[in-house]
């Protein structure tokens, strides 16, 4: 026994260069080769972090199953699947259940989308005002077109005759300014068409309808000696065979043509004129009252009132001065625009030519004279006319609250004091059958 066992000790120490055998904790796992250079690691530790990684990943498959997900394949791509409720996406790649504020869709219309449920204030028919506003925007107006019109210097003219719905309770020659036209008065002609005047509105040479060869504002200014035609009214002493026959004139025979039919009655004739056709207005009423009565009876002084929209004082070869100057002698000395004939002046705010017309009258009227400015302050004279004195013609200034002039500010479709109204109500005092 002692000899085996001296043997099998110097067998075993005959290998000097064996390896030691080594025990399982050095062993690698799943025949993983250690590395020299590998610092040594507890065998327990490693298996423990396989082990963790292996549940991680086993959670990770197992959890959409968990959670009652659907994990059937999708023919679609998962970028373009609409994730589940409740599915652990990230809410960045969830549809919201509830819009954004800003990409809800809205429940009304943008209000630069939204149709208005009313009107613009110049087609809307106005809340306020007298009926005379509702009733010239409630149908369109009947209008009677004229062409055939012809002055003695050969201009042709057309002319827009509104008339009256029954017996006209006067008859008016509405003037446009100079660079405007008949329809540039349209809403002042229909109210006063249906306030039961008789309108003729005519197109000076010149504008709209009667431009011609010679005759042409859009391009070339009408000469002096033409703005002068247009009011003139002259030349013998019968007036229907008058060698000088204008613009207004031509227009006041045509009207006499419809006084035969019974329509109208030219013995109340209100001319009105805006802008320079205020100036043209005035210069022809003066005219109409030269035209002395002869043994067949009266044939002028047929204008009976006045009413001027932001006249102009002077310009393009025609003044007021004129007309204010102007006399006749019918048994007495008649001043018919200074003194006689009823004149009402409506102007916009800071209107320095209608203010200087208004207080030129007021002098030769210091008795009859009445004025409202924009801010509602009313003013009339106190005086009581002496029994010596002669009886003037009523002067009443309107001012109105708005920076228009002439033919716009004749059109102004609404409000409190339109010059609509103030039209009505003066002609309906000055005209009316009783006076």
């Amino acid at each position: 026994m002692t000899d085996h066992a001296q043997k099998s000790t110097a067998f075993n120490c005959y290998f000097p260069n064996k390896r030691p055998k080594r025990g399982h904790k050095d062993t690698p796992l799943l025949g993983l080769k250690s590395h020299p250079h590998e610092p040594k690691t507890s065998g327990r530790q490693t298996v423990t972090e396989h082990v963790l990684a292996l549940c991680l990943i086993v959670n990770l498959l197992v959890a959409p199953t968990a959670l009652g997900t659907d994990t059937s394949p999708d023919p679609k791509s998962p970028f373009d699947k609409k994730p589940a409720a409740g599915s652990p996406f990230s809410p960045f790649d969830k549809k919201p259940t509830t819009k954004s504020p800003s990409n809800k869709k809205p429940t009304t219309k943008s209000p630069f989308d939204k149709k208005p449920t009313t009107k613009s204030p110049f087609d809307k028919k106005s809340t306020t005002g007298s009926s005379v506003d509702k009733k010239s925007t409630s149908k369109p107006p009947s209008i009677e077109r004229v062409r055939e019109l012809k002055t003695s210097d050969g201009v042709r003219l057309e002319m827009a005759y509104y008339p009256p719905k029954g017996k006209a309770i006067a008859t008016v020659i509405l003037v446009h300014d100079l660079n405007g036209s008949e329809k540039s008065v349209r809403r002042l002609a229909a109210g006063l068409q249906e306030a039961g005047c008789a309108v003729a509105v005519p197109d000076l040479r010149g504008h709209g309808n009667s431009k011609s060869e010679g005759h042409d504002v859009s391009k070339k200014k009408l000469t002096v000696n033409q703005i002068r035609m247009i009011p003139a009214s002259g030349g013998g002493r019968i007036r229907n065979f008058a060698a000088i026959k204008g613009d207004l004139e031509t227009v006041r025979n045509w009207l006499q043509q419809k006084e035969s039919e019974g329509d109208i009655d030219l013995d109340r004739l209100c001319i009105i004129g805006s802008g320079l056709g205020g100036t043209l207005a005035a210069t022809w009423a003066v005219a109409d009252w030269n035209w002395l009565p002869n043994t067949q009876g009266p044939q002028g002084q047929q204008v009976k009132a006045i009413i001027l929209i932001s006249p102009v004082w002077a310009d393009q070869g025609i003044s007021m001065t004129n007309a204010l100057g102007a006399r006749t002698r019918d048994g007495r000395d008649i001043k018919p625009l200074l003194e006689d004939l009823p004149v009402m002046i409506i102007a916009g705010i800071k209107d320095r030519q209608s203010g200087q017309l208004f207080k030129r009258l007021k002098g030769a009227r210091p008795m009859s004279w009445s004025q409202e400015s924009a801010d509602g302050t009313k003013q009339q004279s106190k005086r009581k006319p002496l029994p010596s004195q002669n009886k003037t013609g009523s002067l009443v200034f309107e001012e109105i609250k708005s920076p228009l002039r002439a033919d716009k500010l004749a059109s102004l479709p609404s409000g409190n004091r339109t010059p609509l109204q103030m039209c009505v109500q003066f002609i309906s005092e000055n005209l009316s059958v009783s006076n």
